[in-house]
């Protein structure tokens, strides 16, 4: 029987995880790469960048396209499956994928409030001239908008008050919480984050990674609780409950 031939796009974050789980993956795979910086932007300029990315996948080559990618900036919220399925994971962002599940994260972040996350991929793809990659306006977890966003959904005033609430935010972080993922150079980056910590001011925290969402998401093993699964012409839209999206109809 031969294997499902899989193409991967992903955010860099992932880059050094995915390339470990590429080399035992049960399917045929290949992972195009796209740059962290995208979910600093809009959600328009993420979700034209995935857009083409998936368009650009040959159905004679392909069996389906799965994307390495959570809700991140809403970059792909009405995302479209072009000729070929298309498999997202029902995750809030890159934290809870490398995490191994949206409670464990969601957990993070009720018990230990003003915690910056960062991972060997975050640090290793960190701009020459930063230590902390820009933060985006979290107005629920995973539902993140630019400062632009902000004002066009809810109006100045309300978003003049969203924004205060934000750099209140940011001025109680406390926490830094490194996941450790099997990665050759995890120690090294576990370094830079301490010490990134203690520039800070902030307490560092090391949270042992679990890469088996990420394994079930290219090996083909895409459980409806875990992925949603697009056929053509379908588009990727919010829902209100724990499912996170679902498929709207063309």
């Amino acid at each position: 029987m031969s294997r499902l031939r899989l193409q991967v796009i992903a955010c860099r974050v992932f880059e050094q995880e995915l390339n470990i789980l590429a080399a035992r993956a049960s399917t045929e795979l290949q992972v195009c790469f796209l740059e962290m910086g995208l979910h600093e932007g809009t959600a328009a300029n993420l979700r034209t960048a995935l857009q083409d990315a998936v368009n650009a996948v040959p159905a004679d080559r392909f069996d389906a396209v799965a994307l390495a990618y959570g809700l991140c900036n809403l970059g792909i919220v009405g995302l479209r499956a072009h000729t070929l399925p298309l498999v997202v994971p029902r995750a809030h962002d890159c934290i809870g994928m490398l995490l191994g599940n949206s409670q464990r994260y969601l957990a993070e972040l009720e018990s230990r409030p003003g915690t910056y996350f960062q991972s060997p991929g975050w640090l290793s793809h960190l701009p020459a001239d930063r230590v902390l990659r820009q933060q985006i306006i979290p107005v629920a977890p995973g539902l993140k908008l630019t400062q632009e966003e902000l004002f066009a959904r809810y109006g100045a005033e309300n978003a003049a008050y969203l924004l205060d609430q934000f750099a209140s935010f940011q001025r109680n972080y406390h926490r830094l919480a490194f996941i450790s993922t099997p990665v050759p150079d995890a120690g090294t980056c576990e370094r830079a984050a301490d010490n990134i910590a203690r520039e800070q001011g902030w307490e560092f925290a090391k949270l042992e990674g679990d890469l088996g969402w990420l394994a079930r998401l290219i090996d083909g093993d895409w459980n409806d609780r875990e992925f949603l699964t697009l056929k053509p012409g379908e588009r990727v839209e919010l829902t209100g409950d724990n499912r996170l999206i679902a498929a709207q109809q063309p």
